[in-house]
């Protein structure tokens, strides 16, 4: 059986993103991507299934992610996402501030104004701020 991927995760993929996936008696539990971005690295659209959440599959995958990359790791989401800030801020990733989001997301993704206003962003330990 072909599986057919959505239009919006098609695009994702076109446009660099890698998604890795865990799975258990060949169900697919969580998945994550990654995106090589010049000099940094995305993490990109992060979910585990809820009955499964807080099992470590989140950290596993994150964990391979970080050893992938080669660059700064950047990592957006929403702010009012406080389950995922806390998730990334256990793994040791850091909240940046207004000022260096601001100039990041519109740098490093594609998305409305609405959307940099409403979302945050966090980096690696090996990330230089920019201001």
């Amino acid at each position: 059986m072909m599986l057919q991927l959505p239009t919006k995760v098609q695009n994702q993929i076109a446009d660099g993103v890698e998604f890795w996936g865990y799975k258990e008696n060949d169900k697919l539990i969580g998945v994550m991507g990654i995106q090589f971005k010049g000099d940094v690295t995305l993490i990109r659209h992060a979910y585990v299934r809820t009955s499964e959440r807080s099992k470590g599959i989140g950290g596993l995958l994150l964990n391979h992610l970080t050893a992938i990359a080669t660059t700064p790791i950047l990592i957006g989401t929403w702010a009012d996402a406080k389950w995922a800030i806390s998730f990334y801020l256990k793994n040791g990733f850091r909240l940046l501030d207004r000022k260096e989001i601001n100039i990041l997301l519109p740098r490093y993704w594609t998305i409305p104004v609405r959307q940099v206003e409403t979302s945050v962003v966090l980096a690696s330990s090996n990330w230089e701020s920019i201001g």
